[in-house]
């Protein structure tokens, strides 16, 4: 695993998929009842901007430091900005942070992390809480050991490095054996968007699950037509919460206009079902 998300952490795909990730978990605090959130690939926790991996990169300067010192309307951003502003000046943090900060009492979160390094950071940050618990272990295992939660309601993180070649394919199995576990479960699932052809057919694959109620979302920052670059980053959302696309969509295309992506654009379409 050659993979660490330093060299990326604060990118337009960092601010986009947690974005719509604050907005899902909130969702998850209209009703009192605990929930549970899986978090399959989860990294370190928090990531130093300045660091020399980070600064190798700067991805940071075209995301979220944009949105952060943008003139602009930014409420619609208003509580995943709140996360961002309680950390220490100059880190940001992901997804295992930004889910602990949506933890009520009676919640409970758990990590997978299987980079050797990355695992240990992660247990170090969250020692002692009693609330989370990180594992050593791939993120698909962790699904067939925690699915379904005891509480009955939950939130399963997918988001995988895309460093082997059949990760679509993973992808896919692994939400069809979670499903059955836990048909009435929110999950996201994040992927790169490179070139149309692999998503072409990872759409119809999704489609051949027969789940009922799959959204996807796509963030462009200009068209597909350079394989070997990111061109944009997309999310599937599985049984999504009532209307939750009239809250992403608009925000999405502020983010178009906030990071200056002239050619980019934002397509959110039902792959199965309607709300």
């Amino acid at each position: 695993m050659n993979y660490r998300h330093i060299y990326h952490a604060g990118n337009f795909s960092d601010v986009v998929k947690h974005y719509v990730l604050t907005l899902l978990l909130q969702k998850l605090h209209e009703k009192e009842k605990a929930f549970s959130i899986i978090d399959t690939h989860a990294g370190i926790g928090v990531y130093n901007l300045q660091s020399q991996q980070a600064l190798k990169t700067n991805e940071a300067q075209e995301g979220i430091l944009k949105l952060l010192h943008s003139s602009q309307d930014r409420s619609f951003f208003e509580q995943y900005l709140k996360v961002i502003q309680k950390q220490k000046t100059g880190f940001y943090p992901g997804s295992p942070v930004i889910c602990r900060a949506f933890l009520r009492s009676q919640d409970r979160l758990w990590l997978s992390e299987l980079h050797p390094e990355d695992f240990q950071s992660l247990t170090r940050y969250f020692d002692k809480d009693p609330q989370v618990k990180v594992l050593h272990q791939d993120g698909y295992t962790s699904l067939k050991a925690l699915l379904p939660p005891r509480e009955k309601r939950g939130f399963i993180l997918i988001d995988p490095p895309f460093e082997e070649r059949n990760e679509f394919k993973t992808l896919v199995n692994g939400l069809r054996e979670s499903y059955k576990r836990f048909a009435t479960g929110i999950y996201m699932i994040w992927f790169p968007i490179k070139d149309l052809k692999p998503i072409k057919e990872f759409y119809a694959a999704l489609k051949g699950l027969e789940i009922p109620k799959i959204l996807t979302v796509e963030f462009l920052r200009k068209p597909p037509i350079t394989p070997e670059f990111l061109n944009g980053t997309g999310l599937i959302i599985v049984n999504p919460p009532w209307k939750i696309q009239e809250k992403i969509e608009p925000a999405l295309e502020r983010l178009l206009k906030i990071f200056e992506f002239t050619e980019g654009y934002v397509r959110l379409e039902w792959l199965c079902g309607e709300n």
